[in-house]
Formats: C-alpha cells, structure tokens, sequence
C-alpha cells in the first residue's frame, strides 16, 4: 500500500470515530502539502549534488582542473559550484506562487495555484473565516480534474478565472489591508470588515459549487450523446454488427 494510500486509511478509521469531515479534510490536504514539500526539497538536493558532481568532471575533461593554470582550476571548481546551487535554489524558490501568477497561471492550474496561495494566507485571516477557507479549498480541490482538458474560451471557464483567479485573491488581499484594530470593529454602521469577509468568502463558495454544477452537467450531457452515438452506430436490434 502506497504512503498517501495507508494515510488515507488511517484518516478514514479516524473519522469513523467522531473526526468530523472538515477536520478529514484539513488533514489530507496538510499531508498532500507536506509531501509536495519533501518532493521538491528532495528534488533541489537531488540537482545540487548532480551539480557538485558534474562541474567538476566537466572541468577535468576540459584540461581546465589540472591544467597548465592548476591552481586556478581549483579555485574556479568550487566557485563555479556554488554559483550553480545559488542559481538552482533561486530558480526553484522564485516560483512561490503570487497573486500575478494565479492570474496568468493555464487553466488547468489554476485551482491549485490558488489553493497553494489561499493555504498561504490562513494565518493572516480571523479564526472565524477559516471554515469558509477549508470550503473554498475543498471546491478548488475538486474542480482541478474537470478543468483539465476545458476549453478556456467557455463562458463557465472565464467564470471560473475570474471568480478564484481575480475576485477571491482581491478580497483576500483587500482585507489583509485594513488595520488590525478595525477588522472587528463596524464600519458607518454596518457590519464589521471581518464579518464582510466570511459573507464574500461564504458566496464565493456557493458560485464556485454552482459552477461546478454546471460544468458536470455539461459533461453529462457530452458522456450521454457519446453513448447514445455509439449505441446508434455498433448496435442494431441489440446486437452488435
């Protein structure tokens, strides 16, 4: 049995005994972060060492390590080393996602860009948002799948961009702005801005389900005709030609 596999087990006899399915959730999506994490991390060590390795056997080949300048080739080795984990570690860090990213991101990357992105933000979000937030991951999570292979041009698909791509980020950004000590207080007599935000992310939520809604029946539809097409064309009377 596979890691994620036997995790997932454990977290399924869990809940069977009184973990409630917010609490499941947080803790699948807080494994599939940690094992990205040890992905990637193991990944950049993995090309350090290959760097460390490969620098100096090319410089050998080259007759510039114990060349006629020998002493210049091993200062240059280790430079040239150093110079390469510097570059490998800053082109594997630079792509934390942003909210300029998620805006340009491909479709198909979009939920979990966003996801990423929103799972970065709970810290700086009111402990009363953070069902709404747990929501809105769960939504991103299965959305992934059926934007995969959506065409960009659909009217559901510019939705979606501009739903969690846009509006979401903006929202987000826009309350983390207001000072702390008026993020609880009512504004001109109206609701608090933290009370505001669980309202937007609540509705948030309810349109990216709606969405999701749509885009399934859309595919029901499609598996449908597909069916009915073949059904027309290799059967007759029941049988297959």
């Amino acid at each position: 049995m596979r890691p994620e596999q036997r995790f997932l087990a454990i977290v399924e006899h869990v809940s069977e005994n009184g973990l409630s399915e917010a609490d499941r959730q947080r803790m699948v999506r807080t494994f599939k972060r940690g094992r990205r994490t040890v992905v990637k991390i193991a990944k950049i060590v993995g090309l350090m060492l290959l760097a460390a390795i490969v620098i100096p056997v090319a410089m050998i080949t080259a007759g510039l390590l114990f060349g006629p300048r020998g002493v210049e080739g091993l200062i240059t080795a280790p430079l040239a080393v150093l110079v390469a984990w510097a570059a490998i570690l800053y082109f594997s860090l630079r792509t934390r996602t942003t909210r300029r990213t998620i805006r340009t991101v491909d479709l198909a990357q979009l939920p979990a860009r966003t996801e990423e992105w929103l799972d970065r933000q709970r810290p700086m979000l009111p402990a009363s948002a953070q069902p709404q937030i747990d929501a809105i991951m769960f939504r991103l999570e299965a959305l992934a799948p059926q934007l995969q292979d959506l065409d960009p041009q659909l009217l559901e698909a510019l939705e979606l961009r501009r739903l969690i791509g846009e509006e979401l980020p903006e929202l987000v950004a826009g309350y983390q702005k207001v000072p702390y000590a008026l993020q609880r207080k009512p504004l001109h007599g109206g609701p608090s801005p933290k009370h505001r935000l669980i309202e937007a992310l609540t509705t948030i939520d309810e349109q990216i389900g709606r969405l999701q809604q749509r885009l399934a029946e859309g595919d029901l539809k499609s598996l449908a005709t597909h069916q009915r097409y073949l059904e027309l064309k290799y059967k007759r009377d029941g049988k297959l030609e």
